[in-house]
């Protein structure tokens, strides 16, 4: 007994499955792109200071952490910045979305800053449009704990007294 060529059995069917295979295919990849190209907040070090969108990040120094938590760094990015004003608009939205704090803006032409604190810390974000080449701008974040306040994280303890201290020997 023959069988026919598995080529000559399958042909007939795949002719009418072969458009819903192409239609199959590029609602597949009509799905990839959308989900690809889907806005996913990212955040520097994987700590709570968002990433300026649409930048490459160039430097990130004093990298400190506290019990996992990120407390002190400073890091620049680099992208396209038309407008300081709109971008550090944009950025407060999103720190304030993660529950950080504005101290207000302050803006001239070129430069846009602004302080926002959360948790015993404070980050100075400052967006610096290059007037020749606004592709080549930077955004930079300075994080600083502040000092005399305790994290949100901490719990306060009571301090030892000069007598305690003695005995604690």
């Amino acid at each position: 007994m023959s069988l026919p060529p598995l080529r000559s059995s399958v042909s007939p069917s795949l002719g009418s499955l072969g458009s819903l295979g192409s239609l199959g295919s590029l609602g597949s990849l009509g799905f990839a792109l959308l989900v690809g190209c889907a806005t996913q907040e990212t955040f520097v070090l994987d700590s709570d200071l968002p990433v300026p969108s649409d930048t490459v990040a160039r430097v990130t120094t004093d990298v400190e952490r506290d019990g996992g938590r990120l407390v002190r760094v400073n890091t620049v990015f680099a992208g396209t910045v038309n407008d300081p004003t709109q971008r550090l608009e944009t950025l407060a939205t999103r720190f304030q979305n993660v529950g950080w704090m504005s101290l207000g803006p302050t803006a001239t032409g070129s430069t846009a800053v602004c302080f926002f604190t959360k948790s015993g810390r404070s980050c100075q974000v400052r967006v610096v449009r290059n007037e020749l080449d606004p592709g080549m701008s930077r955004i930079a974040y300075r994080l600083v704990p502040i000092e005399g306040e305790p994290a949100a994280s901490e719990e306060a303890e009571p301090t030892a007294t000069s007598a305690e201290s003695a005995h604690d020997g």
